[in-house]
């Protein structure tokens, strides 16, 4: 068995029995040459392993790092990387960070550090690290078509929104309907692999040498190298010609969505084209099914403005959006009048936390409280009139159990009909009567502003304290009769008459960042553990137990909980409880040699409550539980 066979065979034993039917013929086997060139990098990195080996041992000399804020560290020449920086500094970090930037240049988190350098980690929230996110997910896609279809790759470039990528499959070849999900699988399953990128630095003959069966690549080295070396990246089966720099290794990357297939021609040949975005969000929930036939509506004919429907997940992040705007009603109503619509559908739910831009003057400006870009969690309801009291008590249920959570209580106000209404008045009577109908079931005191609600329809008001008892407006729930007319959305009855719908505007957080800005004055740093960012820390007493402590760090991590370890040798113990205390860490785990051998941990809060000895894995076990229950007072309940 050959090593492609081999790798195959153990990382993706379910495909040996995979068999995609097309026109009644299976797919043919993997090329002769792709073994080839893996056997060659293999040989070429064995080598430079031992290279660097070599080298780092023969020079042995400390490097000066400056980190972005100024931090100091020094680190080994050819042996020390950013990632271990990174885990030194927090583990949150060594988490989040998808490469670096070392004396301004793009840097591979695992690639030794030469010199004295300064460091920038760079993450998915800036445009360098989503570059690198979404170039390193082409590689997925490449290494997948040359397993599943035998391509021969082009360029693969990550794009303003996701990236895709280039191959050829013989000029009277196409990517088939039916191979799309297999494709997509093998996607998947290579991303879940973990399997990392490996940065080789090759002369042009070796390059030649490396893909001699690629045109595509041959010409890129005769044209782009004209150094005496260019760097390759191996991942997998694949080995391909980059400059890199790529993530640590593909599990990093999450889910992928094969969108659709294109035909186009790139410079000098024929190249069929699947377009591939990441799907990769924060958290995993919903299903990640893609109904191209729904995925965008325009605004109008010739307009070039594309509005994203429900299901579409191509941009990562899922708040990303596609075009700055001052609200998302407009586009939600497009949605909705895209296509004819069915009182089956009814109601018919949208949301979107898409970043809105208002022109506040710069004297109104507040911190995170009042900004000019910020996200909001809209959401639009389209429903028929004799739906409207059941949503809005949906509306009024999710919104109070949002606020226990946060820990806010609230005061609700209902606004009616202002002078200079729109619409008609029996519109205005039915709605305002289901308002104070759903408030009066639902339990909790409210006032009636008489005369303050909207032009387009009346509206409840949802107030809340922050820490200093300044009053802020967050959550709405607005009822609107004149975007449904405007915009002429129509749905038949069952009767099969045209009616128009009722539109409900709903938001519980409001501006998010507002909400972040009451609830971090309201916490005054000290987080709930389901919401902090510094849950757990491990402070070994002595440097014989740092062992311990960093296994017992590692359990927690890999149970999802934030953790960092704290091995500082030049504070005592009490000083770095304190320490820790004063961060705000919900739980210290203190490891001495007792809970060494019988592999406990000794509990501390963040308010130096002493809770004693405990196992482990239980330990862990009821942070996970607490942190499931999102209790405010974890540190009073362990």
């Amino acid at each position: 068995m050959g090593l492609y066979q081999r790798w195959r065979r153990l990382r993706f034993p379910g495909l040996q029995t995979c068999r995609l039917r097309t026109d009644r013929k299976a797919v043919r086997t993997p090329p002769h040459w792709l073994a080839e060139r893996l056997s060659l990098f293999e040989e070429l990195w064995a080598a430079q392993v031992k290279r660097l080996a070599s080298m780092a041992q023969k020079e042995h000399r400390t490097i000066k790092i400056t980190l972005a804020g100024g931090q100091k560290m020094d680190a080994v020449a050819w042996n020390t990387t950013p990632y271990q920086l990174a885990q030194q500094i927090s583990s949150p970090l060594a988490g989040t960070a998808v490469a670096a930037q070392v004396n301004g240049e793009p840097y591979d988190l695992e690639r030794p550090l030469e010199t004295d350098s300064d460091i920038r980690f760079l993450t998915f929230d800036s445009t360098e690290g989503k570059a690198v996110f979404w170039h390193s997910s082409s590689h997925v896609l490449g290494a997948a078509a040359e397993q599943l279809l035998g391509a021969i790759l082009c360029q693969g470039p990550s794009t303003e929104c996701g990236f895709y990528h280039d191959f050829f499959l013989g000029k009277e070849r196409t990517v088939r309907g039916l191979e799309l999900p297999v494709l997509e699988r093998i996607c998947q399953e290579f991303a879940a692999a973990a399997q990392p990128f490996r940065r080789l630095e090759a002369s042009q003959d070796e390059l030649r040498q490396l893909f001699k069966d690629n045109p595509f690549k041959l010409r890129l080295i005769e044209k782009k190298v004209t150094g005496p070396t260019a760097t390759v990246y191996g991942c997998g089966t694949l080995v391909d010609l980059c400059r890199g720099p790529h993530l640590r290794h593909t599990g990093q990357i999450g889910g992928l969505k094969l969108l659709t297939a294109e035909y186009t021609r790139r410079g000098f040949l024929e190249v069929k084209t699947p377009t591939l975005f990441s799907t990769k969000l924060w958290e995993q929930s919903g299903h990640w099914e893609h109904y191209w036939e729904d995925m965008f509506a325009l605004q109008s004919p010739g307009s070039g403005r594309p509005v994203s429907n429900p299901g579409d997940h191509s941009t990562s992040p899922p708040t990303d959006t596609l075009a700055l705007k001052p609200m998302n009603c407009p586009a939600h109503c497009l949605m909705f009048a895209h296509r004819p619509r069915s009182w089956r559908e009814l109601p018919l739910r949208l949301a979107d936390f898409g970043a809105l831009h208002r022109a506040e003057a710069s004297g109104s400006l507040g911190g995170l409280t009042r900004l000019r870009c910020f996200q909001q969690d809209d959401a639009h309801i389209f429903c028929a009139l004799d739906q409207l009291e059941a949503e809005i008590r949906g509306c009024l249920d999710f919104l109070r159990s949002v606020y226990i959570v946060l820990g806010f209580s609230f005061h609700l106000a209902l606004s009616t009909r202002p002078s200079g209404f729109l619409g008609e008045p029996c519109h205005w009577d039915q709605a305002e009567q289901a308002l104070q109908q759903a408030l009066e079931e639902f339990g909790e005191p409210w006032d009636l502003n008489p005369g303050d609600g909207a032009f387009y329809g009346p509206k409840i008001d949802v107030h809340l304290q922050d820490a200093l008892g300044r009053p802020h407006q967050c959550g709405t729930i607005q009822l609107d009769f004149q975007l449904p007319l405007r915009f002429n959305l129509q749905y038949k009855r069952q009767a099969g008459t045209p009616e128009r719908p009722v539109l409900i505007h709903r938001a519980v957080l409001g501006s998010v960042e507002r909400m972040l800005g009451v609830l971090a004055e309201s916490c005054g740093g000290k987080w709930p553990l389901w919401l902090s960012p510094f849950q757990v820390v491990v402070i070994p007493v002595g440097t014989e137990q740092e062992e311990y402590a960093r296994e017992a760090q590692q359990s927690l991590q890999a149970a999802g909980l934030a953790c960092d370890l704290d091995t500082d040798c030049g504070l005592t113990l009490s000083r770095r409880v304190r320490r820790a205390q004063l961060t705000h860490y919900n739980f210290q785990f203190v490891v001495g040699q007792k809970e060494q051998s019988e592999r406990t941990v000794n509990v501390r809060t963040r308010d130096n409550r002493r809770l004693g000895e405990r196992d482990l894995t239980e330990a862990i076990q009821r942070l996970l539980e607490l942190q499931s229950t999102r209790v405010p007072n974890a540190e009073e309940m362990f």
